[in-house]
């Protein structure tokens, strides 16, 4: 066992000489091996061991009795310990999440508060290959990907390390009979209506008696291939991302859609997890159906859409532009005004002749001149001219509204100002911004791209409106 151990230890980089490493006692067979196991090993890395337990209040007299026991087990170890109780079922009241999520999260915050006390460098858990194998077909279950098939990882955030890991329950239990060492039950174990124990103890052996006695070994050793492929898909995604010059966890990054279909669908999935992941309030519970939402945007002929995700994410996509960012409360709703059909607020400038108008929401100015046909500069870039006569008075600057059309220069009728920017290829999010100049009647202007025809100079023009953004 020791020798198995300590193959684990070396194969992951585990521990260095001289570790303080906290031990997680539960009091059941897996973490008193543990805490024996680093025990005996304490001298050969000169480590030094303090044991933690967390009492979640869960299961009555059972909490108590186990904290009395690691209590004593420390006692006759010579070993420091740290412990402390908290109520689950009370946290629950006030919180969202089932209580093995709340008991997790306040289990990993103990775990943190106990190594900034004590200067912990590690804290060693005592999950072990079955643990590995189940957690494998539970993230199966649920439908993940490689990310979750990965199980487990022996080593994470370099802090977190799992020594026993590859040693199987069987074996785990085989040693504590033989050297003797007491250890305590749980009967929540029992309790079917946990997924976990369903797959424990009726799945499993159901899978190993009548398909495969090995059943545990093989699922590791899948997620052991998972693991190294998984990391290798990120390890590249990662360096994709950092060569685009896209710093994760900004508010609002925006990628090439050309350039990301360039990649591999696997490293395509990989990049807007991480994507969705920096732009999340809370990174847990991005799922694949998430990444597979925005995966399956890329390939539709719709130039133009947008999604709200859970965890507070905005999807948007505009023809050849993906952007991930925060664009919803905590819930994923939407947070846009439900009185702009435009997604911003209505503005309206009134045009003096001469004159001057700042558009704020553009952040352009535009001058307004009156010249005679014959002085005009029709070359000149940036500015539109008007047939005096042709304009129905007054003129204002304002932002687009639904059903403005526009006569385009050189053809006959007229066309939306929305189907002139779809088929400009102008970002939705962009249209409402974009301001129009228009008289009593019609647009006259898109202020820096597209000039009426009824509005075109003619050879029996006489008086012109020169507009000209400056």
């Amino acid at each position: 066992m020791l020798n198995k151990v300590r193959k684990t230890i070396e194969k992951y980089g585990m521990l260095s000489r001289g570790d303080r490493i906290g031990v997680a006692v539960s009091g059941g067979p897996d973490s008193v091996a543990l805490l024996h196991i680093l025990y005996r090993l304490s001298s050969e890395y000169d480590l030094s061991l303090v044991m933690i337990h967390l009492n979640h209040g869960l299961r009555g007299e059972e909490s108590e009795r186990d904290e009395e026991f690691v209590s004593t087990l420390s006692d006759s170890m010579g070993l420091i310990v740290r412990l402390k109780k908290v109520s689950i079922p009370d946290l629950k009241k006030g919180r969202k999440g089932s209580l093995e999520d709340i008991a997790r999260i306040e289990r990993y915050r103990f775990f943190a508060e106990v190594s900034r006390d004590m200067g912990l460098r590690k804290i060693a858990l005592g999950h072990n290959l079955d643990d590995q194998a189940e957690t494998v077909i539970m993230k199966f279950l649920r439908g993940s990907g490689s990310d979750g098939l990965k199980g487990m990882v022996p080593v994470r955030s370099g802090k977190y390390i799992r020594p026993i890991i590859e040693i199987t329950r069987d074996e785990v239990v085989q040693f504590l009979h033989c050297e003797g060492i007491g250890y305590i039950t749980d009967s929540s174990n029992m309790d079917n209506s946990f997924l976990r124990n369903r797959i424990r103890n009726v799945l499993m052996p159901n899978l190993k008696t009548y398909y495969n006695p090995r059943l545990t070994e093989n699922i590791c050793h899948t997620a052991e291939l998972m693991r190294l492929e998984n990391d290798f898909i990120g390890l590249t995604a990662g360096t994709i991302i950092m060569k685009w010059g896209i710093a994760l966890g900004t508010e609002t990054v925006a990628v090439s859609i050309a350039r990301l279909r360039e990649c591999h669908p696997a490293v395509q999935l990989r990049i807007i997890k991480m994507l969705l992941e920096g732009a999340a309030i809370h990174q847990r519970g991005i799922g694949f159906a998430h990444v597979r939402t925005v995966f399956d945007i890329l390939g539709e002929g719709r130039p133009n859409r947008r999604v709200d995700l859970p965890h507070g994410i905005s999807v948007m996509r505009e023809y050849d532009t993906l952007t991930v960012g925060r664009g919803g409360d905590k819930k994923g709703k939407s947070t846009r005004p439900k009185d702009d059909k435009w997604k911003m607020n209505d503005y309206i400038y009134h045009v003096d002749l001469p004159g001057h108008v700042r558009v704020e929401e553009a952040g352009l100015d535009v001058r307004f001149t009156v010249e005679d046909n014959h002085d005009c500069d029709y070359v000149s870039e940036d500015v539109a001219y008007m047939d005096y006569a042709m304009i129905d008075f007054p003129l204002i600057i304002r932002n687009m509204h639904p059903g403005d059309t526009i006569q385009p220069l050189g053809m006959g009728g007229t066309k939306k100002i929305k189907s002139y920017f779809i088929d400009e290829k102008v970002p939705r999010s962009l249209r409402g911004k974009i301001p129009l100049l228009v008289d009593q009647k019609s647009v006259v202007w898109v202020i820096g791209m597209k000039l009426s025809g009824k509005a075109a100079i003619s050879d029996t023009t006489v008086k012109v409106v020169r507009a000209e953004i400056i």
